[in-house]
């Protein structure tokens, strides 16, 4: 019991003086955990073929249609009629349809096409 505590009060001491390191490693540790979850997640989610070329929805981004048809997002914005600075805003295709007038059936085939069209272009 009286090594427990000498251990015990050992390890207080070494954490009390080394604080900023120890800091570091757990944050750096969390940050590494919340990002590697983040890319297996979207990796399982997008690799299950119910998740890929789907209709489009109302609640979809330029990020998961990206990540839902496979192409770069310069494409995505090009035929959404978007530009690069919308990146990152969490637009959402809805608002996206009403502001330029068309369906998300319209947008759908849109983005179909330009899909199909990149298809073709790439070398295997």
């Amino acid at each position: 019991m009286f090594l427990k505590n000498i251990q015990q009060e050992k390890l207080k001491q070494f954490a009390r003086k080394h604080w900023l390191p120890i800091s570091g490693f757990i944050a750096s540790t969390g940050l590494a955990l919340y990002f590697g979850f983040t890319f297996m997640a979207d990796a399982i989610y997008f690799n299950d073929p119910r998740h890929q070329d789907s209709d489009l929805k109302g609640w979809m981004t330029p990020r998961y249609i990206m990540l839902s048809y496979d192409i770069p997002m310069p494409l995505v914005l090009d035929a959404l009629g978007l530009d690069e600075s919308v990146i990152g805003q969490g637009l959402r295709l809805e608002n996206i349809a009403a502001e330029q007038g068309y369906s998300l059936t319209e947008l759908t085939e849109k983005i179909r096409s330009v899909t199909e069209e990149y298809r073709e272009n790439q070398v295997d």
